[in-house]
């Protein structure tokens, strides 16, 4: 399905729930390719006490979203057939989740330097799928480290492990041939 008939159906399903839940915002829409095929739409809801969307710890937040991918991914099943809908919803609220993912990614970025620090592996608190592959992405252009992610359910953990040179790909040039040098 192409992206303007999906984000058409977005747009209705906004709609919908707004209208329900008596929501007063202005609402934008982005789209873009994410990985392995996927179209990545972004919801965003501007105004004026909207805090009773985000929730305690963006619970609210999380549920709107879920609410809003079934509403979308239900509609488009109807209209395609298609079973497998290569399609993520993200939803943000005044800024919360731009905010908290940027968070996220500076702390993140401070486990990064002490695993490189202590030459070990840290794990991180466990976190939502969403926070976890913010983690994954901040930390995924660095060369020196790996993430993973381990555990189940609410428990799932992201594990920041440095790589020794070898694994790097780092050759080391000091222990070169030394009789060359006598």
């Amino acid at each position: 399905m192409e992206k303007g008939k999906v984000l058409e159906i977005v747009k209705k399903e906004v709609d919908i729930l707004s209208e329900m839940m008596m929501i007063d915002a202005t609402v934008e829409y982005s789209t873009e390719d994410g990985e392995d095929g996927f179209l990545v739409i972004k919801v965003v809801f501007d105004g004026e006490d909207l805090g009773y969307m985000i929730g305690n710890r963006g619970a609210h937040l999380q549920a709107f979203q879920y609410i809003l991918s079934s509403m979308v991914k239900t509609q488009i099943r109807k209209e395609t057939q298609e079973e497998e809908i290569k399609l993520a919803i993200l939803v943000d609220v005044g800024g919360y989740r731009a905010q908290r993912n940027e968070k996220i990614e500076r702390l993140a970025l401070q486990k990064a330097d002490d695993a490189r620090i202590l030459g070990e592996p840290v794990d991180l608190l466990p976190m939502s799928a969403g926070d976890r592959r913010t983690v994954h992405s901040a930390l995924g252009k660095f060369d020196d480290i790996k993430t993973e992610s381990f555990g189940e359910g609410r428990d799932r953990y992201v594990r920041i492990t440095p790589l020794k040179e070898e694994e790097i790909g780092v050759k080391l040039e000091a222990n070169e041939d030394a009789s060359t040098e006598e």
